[in-house]
């Protein structure tokens, strides 16, 4: 079916017979039999008018109403019930002329009934009035030629004039079947680069021959990696001439027997038909990533592509729907992995993207009825031993999951775009508590909150004024709110965010650049971000003993850090060997389970009690990880301080 979808040659005025959904057909098919069942008391009443016997009459409506009963038997299946419809409709339009005494004017009835049957998007209603046009007129008006004509013209050559009328079914026929292809082009092909679209493709999905033995079909889903840079710099006229190039070029790559759609967008999509398995739809695949790899030419600008595929296979469980669906999954594997790379469909892609669902819907529960919390770490400064700071980490109250860390919902709340309101809910919650250990105790030193921002709060539009709202709401100081970044959420959008970072700063809070060392780390951005501190990822105090050069990686962090005027924290300090190291490489401040692991606003007020009577003792050693109580649980990489 595939082959003969896309490479048959049919006559352009003929339609290509998509078969409507079950639901569609049946919805048409009742209409039009309510219009069958309609002709049966009208043209009774008018053979009675007529001046017919009552056993006349009934005997002409019964050629209508046979076929009417049949049309409505749901076993006999769609192709004899719409023919059933069909030859009782035409016989209508015929019983009608008879009745009428031949008037020309009954003769249109038959034209009206031809557009009705063009509802079916089929050919057998049309085949089905021609047959019985020229059977009545030629096979009748051989053997009865007064039941059919009253000219002697006529009933001298009665196929003659079988043919005539034929003719004049195939004239009456061709706007409405123009009609009907034109209407099927549109709803079947993408008017800009004139391939198959997504109805289209499903369509051709579902007339897929079964798989043999070591043969089946498979689904290529195509993304472009880039598209959007091209449309945002040169325009939608550059950016749709590039898809239609590139569409060109993914045509000339194809075999016999392949299909190529355009999904929308920059989304397009491949039907293999014939591959033996993974190893070769990847190899075509593969094959095809090298169409994107010559830069196209769009007038006086050349533009570079490059596009992620994802591949899946048929098999007599998976409809179509699903196998595009699939197709789809395994491409957001590509793009995960790094883009402009081909990746297979397994059924753990499918299973985590219904869990990702389902955990959207949760969230969005739990933030209505508030089911999240914030436990604070602190962040001890190494001059005095005291907690001089939190950082404030999330945790999900699930009320059948039980307690969740971060790791098992920040990624689907990013992705959701529920990370926005969650973020802002943090940062009030953060600031109202800061506020209150700070009001508890108004003669020490303002304790200060470090709040983790998303790269998409980074790009919301609201996030200054949430934080505004927040310190006025609770009454914090600016200076005593922290906001972490990240190098490379910063860098990914420098232009859209430096405004954001530079309206938080004239705020008065601070901002400090998060697990510094393990992204860009570049200066040029570091002197050009408004940061007042740099936090030294875990990954280099974790390996402090084992590893000389990372001590010299951060003392170099931390020479640097100070000789830009900015203080420096040191994120997962586990052991007492770590933390004099730190001291000695003076570090301003420190963070991690040596020092206090995440813990209930309650359970910090007294570390901070305890800290501001006298100081932190030197902490003994932990065991990185080691059970100390119900808060102890692990928690998200970015908590693991």
């Amino acid at each position: 079916m595939l082959r003969k979808t896309q490479g048959s040659r049919r006559p352009w005025f003929l339609p290509e017979g998509r078969r409507l959904p079950d639901e569609v057909w049946a919805q048409r098919h009742r209409g039009l039999t309510l219009l069958l069942w309609a002709h049966v008391p009208a043209l009774y009443a008018f053979a009675l008018f007529r001046g017919f016997p009552p056993s006349v009459a009934l005997e002409q409506v019964s050629m209508i109403a046979i076929p009417a009963a049949i049309a409505l038997v749901p076993r006999l299946g769609r192709n004899a019930r719409s023919a059933a419809t069909s030859i009782g409709l035409v016989v209508g339009a015929s019983v009608l002329v008879h009745l009428s005494g031949g008037a020309i004017e009954a003769h249109f009835q038959f034209f009206v009934i031809l557009a009705f049957l063009t509802l079916y998007q089929a050919w057998l209603p049309f085949l089905l009035a021609l047959l019985y046009v020229v059977g009545e007129h030629g096979i009748v008006g051989a053997i009865d030629p007064s039941a059919v004509y009253n000219n002697p013209a006529d009933i001298a050559h009665p196929w003659k004039w079988a043919a005539i009328h034929g003719g004049f079914v195939l004239a009456a026929s061709f706007a409405n079947v123009l009609s009907w292809r034109l209407t099927e082009q549109e709803a079947l092909h993408d008017g800009l680069t004139g391939l198959p679209n997504r109805a289209s493709l499903l369509d051709a999905l579902d007339k897929m021959p079964p798989s043999r033995p070591h043969r089946t079909s498979a689904v290529l889903f195509i993304d472009l990696d880039n598209f959007k840079d091209a449309n945002d710099a040169f325009g939608h006229d550059v950016g749709d001439a590039l898809l239609i190039a590139l569409a060109h070029r993914l045509q000339r790559q194809l075999r016999t027997g392949d299909l190529l759609a355009r999904l929308g967008g920059d989304e397009f999509a491949i039907v293999l038909n014939d591959v033996t398995g993974f190893d070769e739809a990847k190899a075509v695949a593969e094959r095809l990533l090298g169409a994107f790899e010559e830069p196209v030419r769009v007038g006086e600008v050349t533009l570079g592509a490059c596009a992620s595929m994802g591949v899946a296979l048929a098999d007599e469980s998976t409809s179509g729907a699903d196998l595009l669906r699939n197709a789809d999954l395994a491409m957001y594997e590509a793009k995960r992995d790094g883009g402009a790379r081909v990746a297979t469909y397994r059924p753990t892609l499918h299973t985590a993207a219904v869990r990702r669902t389902e955990l959207e819907a949760e969230l969005r529960i739990a933030l209505a009825e508030e089911q999240f919390v914030l436990h604070y770490q602190p962040i001890v400064d190494l001059a005095s031993n005291r907690i001089v700071g939190t950082e404030a980490l999330i945790r999900w109250q699930h009320p059948t999951a039980g307690f969740l860390a971060p790791g098992e919902f920040i990624t689907a709340a990013e992705q959701s775009g529920l990370i926005v309101p969650l973020g802002a809910w943090v940062i009030r919650t953060a600031c109202r508590q800061t506020a209150a250990w700070q009001q508890a105790e108004p003669d020490s030193a303002p304790i200060t909150v470090a709040v983790n921002l998303s790269p998409r709060q980074l790009l919301d539009r609201t996030l200054v004024a949430t934080v505004a709202e927040a310190l006025h709401d609770s009454g914090l100081d600016p200076s005593s709110l922290c906001l972490e970044i990240t190098e490379g959420s910063v860098i990914k959008d420098f232009d859209a965010t430096m405004p954001t970072l530079n309206a938080l700063r004239t705020l008065g809070v601070s901002l400090a650049l998060d697990d510094f060392g393990t992204g860009y780390s570049s200066l040029s951005y570091l002197k050009q971000l408004p940061v007042t501190s740099v936090k030294i990822d875990r990954s280099f105090v974790g390996d402090l003993e084992a590893n000389a050069s990372n001590g010299q990686i951060i003392l170099a962090i931390i020479e640097l850090a100070h000789a830009l005027g900015m203080s420096v924290t040191a994120e997962g300090a586990e052991t007492a060997q770590q933390l004099a190291a730190l001291k000695a490489m003076r570090s301003d401040m420190a963070q991690g389970y040596l020092l206090g692991r995440p813990m209930p606003p309650t359970d910090l007020r007294a570390a901070m009690v305890e800290s501001d009577g006298e100081g932190l003792d030197e902490p003994a050693p932990r065991v990185p990880g080691q059970a100390t109580g119900q808060h102890d649980a692990p928690v998200a990489s970015r908590d693991q301080d």
